[in-house]
């Protein structure tokens, strides 16, 4: 057996931090994690000294449209490679890949270009789709394109979930719209993870898609009515339904940091996802870039429509992780548990714990969370170059 250490940093379970901690890889798993005093180092061992860093699960993405320029509704496969290894740099070991409205047959060619990219290239860390729309409100379409927006029904959620060969994990949907009830339940039946999103729906639809299959909250805050002390829709359904969890995104200006403190303290940090829901502006200079065929500015790292409406965002989880845990106090456990773990319960990978046995995703940052080591299935993904 070949085996490579991680040595001296702090690790983060995320339950629990071990401070001079160890971590021994070996055959894409952990084999053994500990204080540096409780650790027997295999002879032969690969060791790599990290100390000083933070040691903890690979990020897990359930909503990303692009960053470095490129975004997955390209329908271009070259691009995906440059997107992924865009966020291999910033920690994220596994994302779903995320598409937006289109046209009916121009949509079916992106949902099959991209499922064929994840199945022939299973080393990737784009692992699935989330299919944001087709089936959403167009009176609280966000950034979508509104002429884009389809009609829900059974029939069209079949051809789509056709053309992902089965890779569609997770979809946004407004339940509320006619026809809605009826694909969250069939696309519940099939495993996808329907998650309620763009949507005016009102407290008794949320409980009626919810007994449909809905489990999810796509980007709180964000293309939802606000909270309201008389009319109960989406945000009040969130904070009181333990059913469904939560996405997040910590940039400090899609929700203000007294707010994210607010929705922890509400939903508990073991309900809430972190997301980037990046576009392909993501780590790019100012300028102009596009979204569903729509202009979108960037300036001060915010992407918006001409309008001035939020056009997704150019975060990455680290950076997440550093926002949360500097404006809200949030303990960094419970950071890299809403950045790492409780995505992968979502999507039922079994990763995002270091024990031993467990699949060896891991990133490693600075004290500041930048990222220096991505390793996934105990391969190095990403190295940075130190000085």
């Amino acid at each position: 057996m070949n085996y490579l250490a991680l040595i001296g940093g702090t690790i983060y379970t995320p339950f629990r931090e071990i401070r001079d901690g160890v971590i021994v890889l070996s055959d894409g798993k952990i084999y053994e994690v500990g204080n540096i005093d409780d650790v027997r180092i295999p002879d032969g061992t690969e060791l790599i000294d990290v100390s000083g860093s933070i040691i903890a699960p690979g990020f897990v993405d359930l909503l990303v449209h692009g960053g470095a320029g490129y975004g997955f509704s390209d329908a271009i496969p070259e691009n995906y490679q440059i997107i992924s290894d865009y966020f291999l740099a910033h920690g994220s070991t596994t994302m779903l890949g995320s598409l937006h409205a289109k046209p009916k047959n121009d949509l079916l060619h992106d949902l099959d270009l991209l499922s064929k990219y994840i199945k022939d290239n299973p080393e990737s860390n784009i692992k699935a789709i989330h299919m944001e729309g087709p089936y959403l409100n167009p009176l609280l379409k966000g950034a979508m394109n509104e002429s884009y927006l389809w009609i829900p029904s059974r029939e069209s959620f079949l051809e789509m979930w056709e053309a992902s060969r089965g890779l569609m994990k997770m979809m946004t949907i407004a339940p509320e719209l006619d026809g809605a009830m009826e694909v969250i339940r069939e696309a519940s039946f099939r495993g996808v993870v329907c998650s309620i999103g763009h949507s005016t729906a009102d407290y008794e639809i949320i409980d009626k898609a919810i007994d449909h299959g809905a489990t999810h909250v796509t980007h709180m805050f964000n293309a939802m009515k606000p909270l309201h002390h008389r009319f109960p829709s989406v945000v009040t359904a969130s904070f009181l339904r333990d059913e469904l969890k939560i996405q997040l995104i910590a940039d400090t200006y899609h929700v203000h940091p007294a707010v994210m403190e607010l929705l922890i303290k509400i939903k508990s940090p073991k309900n809430i996802i972190l997301i980037t829901d990046s576009i392909r502006a993501g780590g790019m200079h100012e300028g102009e870039y596009h979204f569903s065929d729509q202009k979108v500015l960037l300036k001060d790292q915010k992407a918006f429509l001409e309008d001035g409406t939020l056009a997704g965002s150019t975060l990455t989880l680290n950076a997440a992780v550093k926002n949360i845990v500097k404006t809200t106090g949030t303990k960094i456990t419970d950071a890299l548990r809403m950045s790492s773990l409780n995505a992968c319960k979502v999507i039922g990978s079994g990763k995002g714990i270091l024990a031993a046995g467990k699949a060896a995703d891991i990133v490693v940052m600075s004290a500041n969370f930048e990222i220096e080591y991505t390793i996934i299935d105990g391969k190095i993904r990403f190295k940075k170059k130190f000085n």
